[in-house]
């Protein structure tokens, strides 16, 4: 997206003096204010959607990289490359600190906030007369329509038992698959216990906290500006269970701190300051994270990405979530006395 793009930012209505490669975007900045061009490969029914959930953030002062109309009146702006691109305001600050107590917690309460501001059977329901709801594919689609989060983990579970059985065939067996074969029926009954009480107490029964969910809450979208905590890149936006964002949020810090069972709790009470959790929401917190979710990514990426030379990472990668299998079991024994 960084070549050919000076006709589309000649169609923006601010004059851009000049521009530089972001992560995923372009920043541009004019003589006072400082904007970020992005690829867009939604409709236009979701853009309206995150044009309208821009201003009513920032009526609610959560600061985010609001869209904007071009010259034309315009949000998507096509490119000489036939790419269509949206526009945005942006800020100068940092990401997260994935090793940084203040700023996690600092994070959590801002991911409540922004919860807050957007839930309630009103708020939801403009919503979804805006077709917010449009899934990122078919295979979500169908997950949503049939029990969503119960799909989606049976799914994993058909891949790695696809990808047992390939390991199982296979003649001279590498460090990584050895490991996998090992270990596997203790990752897999974990697995199998989540998808079981899904089954029985599906998601889409109620009692959850139902909003607008950022949908790809990370370190890495969450700003420390001068003025303040900023959620960026929204484009994944929709209506759904909000424990969802808590629940990504929390498993990628947690694997990044050892599921430290004190920044665990921390975070969850960070949360709770701002945003009430009824007793399913902290049962659907507690289901996400026991689900183990890396195991099955790495697998998943050994399988897709095999080739007759290993460099080692993904071997690396599975002993490390091995190491800490134990500390996540230790974590989710105490939020469990949550529930």
């Amino acid at each position: 997206m960084y070549y050919q793009v000076e006709q589309v930012l000649e169609k923006q209505e601010p004059e851009i003096e000049k521009f530089y490669k972001g992560r995923g975007i372009l920043i541009c900045e004019s003589k006072q204010n400082l904007f970020a061009l992005k690829e867009y490969t939604g409709s236009l029914q979701k853009a309206e959607f995150l044009y309208w959930l821009g201003i009513c953030l920032e009526q609610q002062g959560i600061r985010c990289d609001a869209m904007l109309k071009n010259k034309e009146g315009a949000l998507l702006t096509e490119g000489v490359d036939h790419v269509f691109y949206t526009f945005h305001r942006w800020m100068r600050g940092r990401e997260c600190e994935v090793n940084n107590r203040v700023d996690l917690l600092l994070a959590v309460s801002f991911l409540a906030q922004f919860h807050r501001s957007c839930c309630g059977e009103e708020f939801v329901r403009v919503s979804e007369q805006k077709n917010v709801s449009e899934q990122k594919n078919t295979e979500n689609a169908e997950a949503d329509s049939n029990g969503g989060l119960c799909v989606e983990y049976r799914k994993h579970d058909r891949d790695l038992r696809h990808i047992r059985k390939y390991i199982l065939k296979r003649n001279n067996k590498s460090d990584f698959e050895r490991l996998f074969l090992q270990f596997f029926d203790q990752f897999y009954q974990q697995s199998e216990t989540v998808v079981d009480f899904l089954e029985k107490d599906p998601e889409k029964d109620g009692g959850y906290t139902v909003g607008i969910c950022h949908g790809e809450v990370n370190q890495h979208n969450i700003l420390f500006t001068p003025d303040g905590a900023a959620l960026i890149h929204l484009e994944h936006a929709g209506v759904g269970l909000q424990i969802s964002d808590l629940g990504n949020f929390m498993r990628k810090i947690m694997e990044k701190n050892n599921w430290n069972v004190r920044l665990g709790m921390e975070l969850l009470e960070g949360y709770r300051r701002k945003q009430e959790l009824t007793a399913q929401d902290l049962q659907g917190l507690y289901y996400r994270l026991s689900y183990p979710e890396k195991f099955w990514k790495i697998a998943n990426q050994y399988y897709r990405t095999r080739k007759v030379w290993d460099s080692g990472k993904n071997y690396e990668k599975l002993q490390k979530e091995i190491r800490q299998n134990q500390a996540r079991g230790e974590f989710l024994a105490v939020l469990k006395q949550e529930l």
